[in-house]
């Protein structure tokens, strides 16, 4: 934009008229404007994977867990999981982020699991049948900005908690690291602001049973003393 600063992500998606699935399809495509990418897993994550090992207990030694990350960018939270020894899957709506995540994926291998990254709406099933091995269900959801990039005014939020319930298994578990805890109503997203009581609702609706919910010890720069994660079980 000559003589002008770029739009911002907020005045870009105010822009698109409430066609931002599209939007994100053609940030990713153009490669240049990812502001939400950090380069890494969050260390929020990492924490409550180390310091909380009885999440990642298998049923039996020969056994191991399945995990999903929806809306996964370049696949850092994957190849974490995968790091523990769990088969990770990621999710990405553009088959632009889904390339992006297997050249990350190829520079930094998780030898203890495997990964599998595959491009596909999450609010649909049609790519669970994608890829062999995909699984109906997972024992680990884990969900960062994924609620938080979608608008509340398009009434999909009710529709990501029955979607979680659908895919994590009977007894499995959905991590959340909720965020932006922080951030005014009033303020456009993305990130559209949440709070604690809105996971709380929507994911007791749908038959979950919150079983964990801590301040982390360590946070990315822009959730910093305001995030929480939250440990939701499938009953």
């Amino acid at each position: 934009m000559s003589g002008q600063e770029a739009p911002n992500l907020q005045e870009r998606f105010a822009a698109v008229n409430g066609e931002h699935q599209a939007l994100w399809k053609a940030l990713w495509d153009d490669g240049t404007y990812t502001p939400w990418d950090r380069g890494s897993s969050s260390p929020s994550l990492v924490d409550l994977l180390q310091d909380h090992p009885e999440l990642l207990q298998t049923p039996t030694p020969s056994s191991q867990l399945t995990a999903l990350v929806p809306g996964c960018g370049r696949g850092y939270d994957v190849l974490l999981f995968a790091s523990h020894g769990l088969n990770a899957f990621g999710l990405e709506l553009s088959p632009s982020a889904v390339v992006e995540a297997r050249k990350n994926a190829e520079k930094n291998p998780a030898p203890a699991g495997t990964h599998t990254f595959v491009t596909g709406d999450f609010f649909t099933k049609d790519w669970q049948g994608k890829e062999d091995g995909i699984p109906a269900g997972f024992d680990i959801v884990y969900d960062y900005t994924f609620l938080c990039a979608l608008d509340p005014s398009q009434g999909l939020r009710p529709k990501w908690a029955a979607r979680m319930a659908e895919l994590v298994k009977p007894g499995g578990k959905l991590i959340c690291l909720e965020f932006p805890l922080y951030k005014g109503f009033d303020l456009p997203g993305p990130p559209w602001p949440l709070r604690s009581e809105i996971y709380q609702e929507l994911l007791e609706n749908v038959g979950f049973v919150r079983e964990m919910h801590i301040t982390p010890k360590r946070y990315l720069e822009a959730g910093q003393g305001s995030d929480m994660v939250s440990v939701w079980r499938r009953t």
